[in-house]
């Protein structure tokens, strides 16, 4: 799958996609950030889902920005980015205000708590031939 980054989308660039954002919230009530950005859950590679503003780490070698290498967090998904992110085998039928839900363990399917629903960030550097590793945790 291929992510986009939601909270660190520059400014221009969302500016020049706003338009079509809106479009698609109208259209269909979608919206960027929790549908079409960046995947929930535990992963690696990709974008960071941040619970908090992003905190990327700077590498104490080089001081380039570190990029993303693995993502553990306690949910696979939350209330609103499940529509798009929950597979389809996980999904159960609708519940009784018409709202589909999910099955079993799909949503904490390791049993993490972190923080209050939290993440941890692992990075690295890939310019530095050592290819050094930082970290961050946030939660809500």
């Amino acid at each position: 799958m291929t992510e986009y980054p939601s909270r660190d989308l520059p400014d221009e660039v969302y500016d020049a996609i706003r338009g079509r954002c809106d479009a698609l919230l109208t259209e269909t009530g979608l919206l960027y950030s929790y549908h079409l950005a960046e995947a929930p859950g535990i992963k690696l590679g990709g974008y960071p889902s941040w619970t908090q503003e992003p905190a990327w780490p700077d590498c104490k070698g080089c001081g380039s920005r570190m990029e993303h290498l693995l993502t553990v967090s306690s949910w696979e998904f939350d209330g609103e980015s499940w529509l798009t992110w929950l597979p389809e085998e996980d999904r159960a039928d609708e519940n009784e205000t018409g709202g589909r839900r999910w099955k079993n363990d799909a949503h904490n399917p390791t049993r993490l708590c972190l923080g209050d629903a939290g993440g941890v960030y692992l990075f690295e550097c890939r310019i530095c031939p050592e290819r050094p590793i930082g970290h961050w945790f946030d939660c809500s």
